[in-house]
């Protein structure tokens, strides 16, 4: 299993995208927030209410979840498989992997991968996707504290300058962690 970490902005749904072209599968990652355009219902996220939300984390249904400006994010426990990726925050990876170890998954190899963009590339990134100037300062700003100590908590950093390049590292360690 890949989980994917990194600030908004960073290019975490496009490698996503790109992992899957190339034979991983998308952990469906369910959340509280808004659509953004062009999500597709059953493809990015399963969008749900928080009441839904709270009910699938009480039914055990969820691996891990996380809150962040407000909304809930959570991904599935069917999704606790080798070649599966996901998007996931900082402070679930350690939830992740005590779920697994918790449901005798400690068999399938989870990798965690912080997706390093310098400040001024992401916030390039965020405003062609339409965000605001508003909410790109806000959620700079809180990923600066949530990011801190980052480096301590996944196996490894990979700079995205150029998505082909840091799709084909995560693969490479990917693969070579499974041998």
């Amino acid at each position: 299993m890949i989980i994917l970490i990194g600030e908004s902005g960073s290019g975490k749904t496009t490698i996503l995208n790109e992992l899957e072209k190339r034979g991983y599968k998308k952990a469906v990652n369910h959340t509280t927030r808004a659509k953004r355009e062009g999500e597709e219902k059953l493809k990015e996220y399963k969008f749900v209410t928080k009441t839904e939300f709270e009910d699938m984390w009480n039914k055990n249904e969820l691996l891990q979840r996380a809150e962040f400006n407000g909304e809930f994010y959570g991904i599935g426990i069917d999704s606790l498989k080798e070649d599966v990726a996901c998007i996931s925050i900082v402070d679930s990876v350690k939830d992740i992997k005590e779920k697994a170890k918790e449901l005798g998954k400690e068999d399938i190899k989870i990798h965690t991968f912080y997706i390093f963009v310098s400040p001024e590339e992401r916030t390039k990134r965020m405003l062609k996707r339409g965000d605001s100037i508003e909410g790109i300062q806000k959620r700079i700003a809180i990923d600066k504290e949530k990011f801190a100590k980052v480096k301590e908590v996944v196996d490894y950093t990979i700079e995205n300058n150029e998505i082909e390049e840091a799709v084909n590292q995560i693969i490479e360690l990917d693969q070579k962690e499974k041998v």
